[in-house]
């Protein structure tokens, strides 16, 4: 499988050349009560979206990302050796970033053990065959992918619940948004020539949640 390696301060135009109007993040904020951790907090798309009063710390090791981030407190760490004692915060996210990792579960176990007992943990991944208009054959597979993403995280938490999706959510519209979208998802410019639109593009992933168990 494969790990996408991150290029966040290598090329930071990549990643922020489309951003979709709904994601995630938008999904995850509203139910986050905090101290919240975002691990791989990005530019702070999370902290957005979170109500008004909730704790937030993001994490992240990109100098790119962490300097463009308006939001605050930030720390830039390994998500694999989180500087945080056991036990200090009630929710963590992994939202788009555990593909990055060649063992996502050690990520995931450091997140889990930074939680509190019964606090909640999320992740998201992409389907292999998410944008299928635009790439018939697929994305290659990676170490967290929609396909196994559920069963790796159960391997760390144990019970587990999987909120799947599939199916068209928002248009291109024109066709520098189709060119913007490949470079953001690394597909090749020239799929982005001669497409009908508005392109629709049926999305697939999965939003995996968790709870660490009382002990």
């Amino acid at each position: 499988m494969t790990v996408l390696r991150p290029d966040y301060d290598d090329d930071p135009g990549r990643s922020r050349s489309h951003v979709v109007p709904f994601d995630a993040h938008d999904v995850v904020g509203p139910e986050l009560r905090g101290p919240v951790l975002d691990v791989g907090c990005g530019l702070g798309r999370l902290a957005g979206a979170l109500a008004d009063g909730v704790t937030w710390i993001g994490l992240d090791r990109s100098y790119a990302q962490l300097a463009d981030n308006p939001h605050r407190p930030l720390v830039r760490a390994d998500m694999t050796a989180l500087p945080f004692r056991d036990g200090s915060f009630a929710e963590v996210t992994h939202l788009w970033c555990l593909y990055h990792l060649e063992r996502p579960q050690d990520a995931i176990a450091e997140a889990r053990r930074v939680l509190t007992d019964g606090g909640r943990y999320y992740a998201s991944a992409a389907a292999r065959d998410s944008d299928p208009e635009l790439v018939p054959e697929g994305y290659p597979a990676t170490t967290f992918d929609a396909e196994d993403a559920a069963e790796v995280v159960a391997a760390v938490f144990g019970e587990t619940e999987a909120e799947r999706w599939d199916g068209p959510f928002w248009p291109l519209s024109t066709p520098e948004e189709v060119r913007s979208f490949c470079r953001s998802h690394v597909i090749a410019p020239e799929r982005a020539e001669g497409v009908e639109l508005p392109l629709w593009l049926t999305k697939r992933g999965v939003l995996v949640r968790a709870r660490k168990a009382t002990t």
